[in-house]
């Protein structure tokens, strides 16, 4: 400490005041010091500063500043503060100090220091100006030994203003508030900065235009008439003929539909039944109408001649064969409805083959009647026959229009519709309540390509018309007549009245940049400027926004 005091009474030594905040910790205070270029400096420290949490922190601070060579003094009007400094070893500043207001060039920097202590620190005051000149003059001729308890400062001569530390901490209070003053200042600036730079970039990336350059427009019309063939391949613009698709398409539907049909009727049952051959291996033959006997006396009769196919022989023994027939009741009536069973041959009555030859019914005889019923009309049939074409029509349509490939055209008289195998499960006057209905439907149709006119007729006009083929196709309208159609050959022959527009060739992308962030009133100027404008429509978004978007994806540029 003596040392301390004996440099600076000797050097007029010059200190570096660091104000340290209460959140400051010993790793921010240490980097302070060590930046500091001043090799002697004085730490002030605030109430509740985190710096003096820890004696350690204070003990780190002071190893720092040492291995740094930097000597440094601290001042605190904290008692529990001085305390732990004193015992850190760490120089304190006095309460009071005297700082000058140099009138010469000389003017010398000046500090009070009070030596550590175990507890309490003594307050002295310092000399007035005229004992510190004599303090110095006595230094210079020779040092005496200072102690702990006496505070020596050197000054030039020159008048000194005494300040307090707690006038000094104020002092710097409002270095911190102006200081704070000054980053709300820098906040405030750099938030309209910002503002600015987020209404730019709205304008860069939300500003957007539509702009619609309408062309100067050539009409051209003309009626011709078209040949479609299935046997060529490209346009012939001289013979006025073009390609044509020819298809072919089928569909088989069937429907039950109802009899309206009523009259009296007399009915005879019928069914189906499997005659058994358990005799021999021999083949029988039965006549048409031979008789077959239920065991409740109803007989039923084979519609045709049937053979019989002889037995099997396994193992020695006979595995009976059969044939299934159809059969019919001798008489009308519901009696002959009956369940399935045996029936017997009473042809073979008498004979070994009486009970070898035997027939059997799987499922009931149906059909027998006496009275009025409902039967098929030919009205029914016609009327069956009628909804099957238009069933099969609808459904054909819908599969041509699946089928048909993307650009084709279908005039509608080149398309024709036939149908085959219509067939019916009864016929006029047969008792039902129902029937089915089946027909397969066929469908031909001639279909061309709507390019192929277009580029036909545009062909034509360009002839006619060489400026045009200078000029672009804009929009084409036309009008077909009827055809005439042979099929067998795949010819289709119509007539065609052809609209077209043709429009000037415009480059947008020739002029596009020069547009970005133009000045909507500059604009027709600068596009009546290029060769075959006529006018221009142009939307901006937001509307309040008098020029073009200045990125070139928010232009949109169309041509009309």
């Amino acid at each position: 400490m003596d040392k301390i005091i004996f440099e600076i009474l000797e050097k007029k030594i010059k200190f570096e005041n660091i104000y340290i905040e209460d959140t400051d910790d010993v790793s921010t205070v240490v980097e302070r010091v060590l930046n500091s270029e001043n090799q002697n400096i004085v730490i002030f420290i605030p109430d509740n500063s985190k710096l003096t949490e820890s004696l350690i922190n204070l003990k780190l601070l002071a190893r720092e500043a040492k291995s740094a060579g930097k000597k440094i003094l601290l001042q605190s009007d904290s008692e529990d503060v001085i305390n732990m400094v004193n015992e850190a070893g760490i120089p304190l500043l006095e309460q009071k100090v005297f700082s000058s207001k140099p009138k010469t060039s000389k003017a010398a920097f000046f500090r009070d220091i009070a030596p550590p202590q175990k507890s309490v620190r003594k307050k002295v005051m310092l000399k007035q100006d005229e004992e510190i000149d004599s303090i110095k003059n006595k230094t210079k001729e020779k040092i005496k030994p200072i102690y702990k308890n006496d505070i020596i400062d050197s000054f030039d001569v020159v008048p000194t203003e005494e300040i307090t530390a707690r006038e000094l901490i104020k002092k710097r209070k409002r270095d911190t508030i102006s200081m704070k003053a000054s980053k709300k200042l820098f906040v405030v600036f750099g938030f309209l900065i910002g503002i600015l730079i987020i209404i730019f970039l709205s304008f860069y990336f939300l500003t957007s235009a539509d702009l619609t350059i309408i062309s100067k427009k050539t009409n051209w019309n003309k009626q011709s008439s078209v040949l479609a063939s299935k046997v060529i391949s490209e346009n012939d613009a001289i013979n006025s003929k073009i390609p044509a698709q020819y298809m072919k398409l089928t569909r088989q539907v069937n429907q039950t539909f109802q009899t309206t049909g009523i009259k009296d009727v007399s009915v005879k049952s019928s069914g189906k039944i499997k005659i058994y051959n358990a005799y021999s291996s021999s083949p029988q033959t039965l006549i048409v109408n031979t008789r077959f006997l239920s065991p409740e006396g109803k007989i039923f009769r084979i519609t045709k001649a049937v053979t019989v196919p002889g037995a099997k022989i396994q193992n020695g023994s006979i595995v009976p064969s059969y044939i299934e027939v159809a059969v019919v009741a001798d008489q009308p009536g519901e009696q002959y409805n009956i369940s399935p069973c045996k029936f017997s041959i009473p042809g073979f009555k008498g004979t070994d083959k009486y009970e070898k030859f035997y027939g059997q019914s799987e499922n009931a005889m149906t059909g027998g009647y006496i009275g009025e019923a409902k039967v098929a009309s030919q009205a029914d049939l016609d009327k069956a026959k009628a909804d099957l074409i238009s069933l099969a029509k609808i459904s054909l349509e819908e599969e041509l229009i699946s089928k048909l490939p993307d650009g084709f055209k279908i005039l509608d008289d080149a398309k024709v519709f036939s149908f085959e195998k219509l067939e019916f499960s009864l016929k006029v006057g047969d008792k039902a309540d129902t029937f089915q209905a089946d027909l397969t439907g066929i469908l031909k149709v001639l279909v061309f390509k709507k390019s192929d006119i277009k580029d036909l007729f545009a062909t034509f006009a360009q002839k006619e018309q060489t400026e045009l083929l200078a000029k672009e196709l804009y929009s084409f309208d036309f009008e077909y007549g009827v055809p005439r159609v042979d099929f067998d050959s795949g010819i289709l022959s119509f007539p065609v009245e052809a609209k077209l527009v043709f429009r000037e060739r415009i480059k947008i992308d020739s002029f596009k940049e020069d547009l970005i962030g133009i000045n909507k009133d500059k604009l027709a100027d600068y596009l009546n400027q290029i060769e075959g404008v006529q006018d221009i429509s142009c939307s901006i978004t937001p509307g309040f926004i008098s020029f073009l978007p200045l990125r070139s994806s928010n232009l949109h540029i169309s041509l009309d």
